[in-house]
């Protein structure tokens, strides 16, 4: 299992393709990516662990980004096969929450999300307090 350390000037990584141990910029948080498979279509999905609790669902592998004060993680989460959408995990809280429309690359710099490629370029969410929150 590949170690990532995510930094407050490094936030945001693209990471696939095999097992991952995310280490959050405050150094308080693990998030563990186990490769599942690959669909037909490309990307890898895995299994995710926050802090040693089961995520419900996969993650793809794609993008994951932290908030700078490390409460928040984003990814690009699988609910049901092949599904893609925006997920960001209170890791404070361990509740999580999947935006209305999916972003693929992104900027989390709480409380927005930004596009951060071509293809996202343009879109944005803002969080706002009205969220429904799920429990992990």
């Amino acid at each position: 299992m590949q170690r990532v350390e995510f930094s407050s000037k490094d936030r945001h990584k693209l990471l696939g393709m095999g097992d991952f141990l995310l280490i959050s910029p405050d150094k308080e948080h693990e998030i563990e990516l186990l490769y599942e498979g690959e669909p037909p279509h490309g990307d890898s999905y895995h299994l995710l662990a926050i802090d040693g609790n089961p995520y419900p669902g996969y993650a793809w592998g794609c993008m994951f980004g932290f908030s700078l004060c490390s409460r928040y993680f984003s990814f690009s989460a699988m609910p049901t096969k092949y599904e893609r959408r925006t997920a960001v995990v209170d890791l404070s809280t361990k509740s999580h929450y999947l935006l209305p429309e999916y972003i693929y690359q992104f900027r989390l710099d709480w409380p927005v999300i930004t596009g951060d490629s071509p293809i996202s370029s343009g879109l944005i969410y803002n969080f706002d307090g009205r969220e429904n929150w799920t429990k992990i």
